[in-house]
């Protein structure tokens, strides 16, 4: 059965791309521009003529323009569930995750986290410069924030983008959220591990990371950067988010306080950068965006610091990567 919205907003985005008004697609198609707009609010289907000619004019087919890409079905050979989730990993919850991801849903996490990326400004910059890469973005390890999603989307509502984390809560919470939210036929639910990710060699434009990187749950930060070089296309980019304590901080804490910091969450001291050169990436721009106090915030990192008897203060940074 054709998905009527679905036809319309994908139509709608393939006419934009091409920056074409409905007045001048109905020009070249011999239609009326309010035509057109009946098409793209998905109230009728174009006769097959025009279908056919719309599929010339934008270069795809018409099977496609009516019915979408079965997208991580053509990348991986993996089909997704009656849910719309494609899963890599087992279709269990985490079991260590499992306070978590119920606090996730009881607190609506996804509903708050999404309305105030819609009021907050300071990333919309960042989200604009990956929604305009085009073609097919990875978000990884999007977490009940979402990383850069809900930005890129923030600027372009039609961008093709493949939400991933490890946790089944997250990407079905995800999925549940936006599909009454923007209903858009172009995003992908994927669950697996982004340290060993299901896609061949060179076939992502875009990988947008938000903090999933600095919070690597089963591999190391190198690998996942590693990762992210093997996938992405030549001229492809890595967009990834991450803080770190310099090491000036470090020196002037008591050394009890180094040494269990040192055992405990070395990661916290490396800014990646040089991780980044060895996996491959040979144009490596990073802009500082600002910082956090451990006092200010809720988590385990910070509840450790706290039983130290220490503040930290981390640098944040964007750093965009180019294969």
């Amino acid at each position: 059965m054709i998905n009527m919205n679905h036809f319309g907003k994908r139509i709608a985005a393939l006419r934009r791309r091409k920056e074409m008004t409905q007045q001048e697609l109905a020009d070249k198609l011999g239609v009326s521009p309010q035509a057109v707009s009946k098409w793209e609010c998905g109230n009728t289907l174009p006769e097959i003529e025009l279908l056919l000619a719309m599929s010339h004019l934008y270069k795809i087919s018409v099977n496609e323009m009516i019915e979408g890409k079965n997208l991580l079905l053509d990348l991986t050979g993996r089909d997704a569930d009656d849910d719309g989730i494609v899963y890599y990993t087992s279709k269990r919850e985490l079991e260590y995750n499992t306070p978590w991801a119920d606090r996730i849903i009881k607190d609506r996490y996804i509903e708050r986290n999404w309305n105030h990326a819609q009021k907050e400004c300071s990333v919309d910059e960042t989200g604009k410069r990956i929604a305009e890469t085009g073609g097919i973005i990875l978000e990884i390890g999007a977490g009940p924030g979402g990383g850069f999603m809900p930005f890129i989307l923030k600027a372009d509502q039609n961008a093709t983008v493949i939400i991933n984390d490890l946790s089944i809560t997250v990407v079905s919470e995800w999925k549940k959220f936006l599909d009454k939210e923007l209903n858009s036929p172009n995003l992908y639910y994927a669950v697996f591990d982004f340290c060993k990710m299901p896609f061949p060699n060179e076939s992502i434009d875009c990988i947008s990371d938000g903090g999933g990187i600095l919070n690597c749950e089963t591999g190391t930060k190198a690998q996942a950067l590693k990762e992210a070089y093997r996938v992405l296309k030549p001229g492809g980019m890595l967009v990834t988010s991450a803080g770190f304590v310099n090491r000036e901080m470090l020196s002037e804490l008591p050394e009890k306080v180094q040494r269990e910091l040192l055992a405990k969450c070395p990661d916290i001291f490396e800014d990646l950068y040089e991780d980044s050169v060895l996996a491959g990436f040979s144009k490596i721009d990073s802009v500082i965006t600002g910082g956090w106090n451990t006092d200010d915030d809720d988590s385990n990192l910070a509840d450790f610091a706290r039983s130290l008897g220490v503040n930290l203060r981390f640098t944040q940074y964007v750093r965009y990567c180019i294969k």
